[in-house]
């Protein structure tokens, strides 16, 4: 059932520095990509947030985010969901998309209505808008996360519960705004430096091992002595890593797994 107004307030009312800090001591302390988007997520809901999505690239090119099959994305909606809003490239001519490729910081979800009424909305951003109207039923808030690296971005949307208005929530904001952006920042700094699993990068462990030896510097030889493979295996290993990763050349293979923080990890 729909929040009213003062439901919505009277369930955050205990919210405290201390639930801050300590959030962000969970997100910091966890080991996994699992376990960080889990007590990152359970953090944003106790704050009012209980739908959550995340995106991370490292390939980004020009206005877009490169290959899709490169870049990483989280999700507290249903996978097919996210999977369809995402392959059907509409996001990508979004008045919320050009926000957060222009900007950082955090925005309220009124920002495209007050921009379309003001006429400042191209005619392509005012189709997707009424494209993905229909699906926006909740109020909301999106973070647009510095840029770290060239061709890096990372971005969150974060939504309130059903029936729980933009101006609440804006007025939420307003109070717990520095505690959310400080989880939301923790949150993508962690996951951002954990092994980033990108469908484009999907290796089997002995493609792995083989790179990891390459990138500590071992010869084709050395490589054939501590695997106990012949170099026409190991030379069949790095070429479907090649094109696994849509790669040319096994430099290219090795810098790219290294840039996706996959090389010489555990499990």
């Amino acid at each position: 059932m729909p929040l009213r107004s003062d439901e919505f307030s009277e369930c955050l009312h205990s919210l405290s520095p201390q639930a801050t800090v300590r959030a962000i001591c969970q997100i910091g302390a966890a080991e996994t990509v699992e376990d960080a988007w889990r007590e990152g997520t359970t953090a944003l809901q106790q704050f009012g947030f209980e739908r959550v999505n995340y995106g991370f690239t490292r390939y980004r090119v020009g206005v877009g985010i490169g290959d899709p099959d490169d870049a990483f994305f989280l999700s507290t909606h249903s996978p097919e969901a996210v999977r369809a809003f995402h392959q059907s490239g509409a996001y990508l001519r979004s008045a919320d998309f050009r926000w957060v490729r222009e900007n950082s910081g955090a925005c309220s979800w009124g920002w495209a209505h007050a921009e379309r009424a003001a006429g400042r909305l191209s005619a392509s951003e005012c189709k997707v808008m009424d494209q993905l109207g229909s699906g926006r039923r909740r109020a909301g808030y999106t973070v647009s996360f510095p840029v770290t690296q060239p061709r890096s971005k990372g971005a969150m949307g974060m939504a309130a519960q059903h029936g729980v208005s933009q101006g609440d929530v804006d007025a939420h904001w307003a109070q717990h705004g520095e505690s959310l952006m400080a989880i939301a920042q923790t949150l993508h700094l962690k996951l951002s430096q954990m092994p980033l699993d990108v469908s484009g990068a999907r290796l089997t462990t002995r493609q792995r091992e083989i790179l990891e030896l390459l990138a500590d510097g071992k010869s084709l030889r050395d490589i054939c002595e501590i695997t106990a493979l012949s170099r026409s295996a190991i030379e069949k290993h790095l070429r479907r890593a090649r094109e696994a990763l849509a790669v040319e050349t096994t430099a290219h293979a090795v810098a790219k797994v290294s840039f996706l923080n996959q090389l010489f990890v555990q499990g």
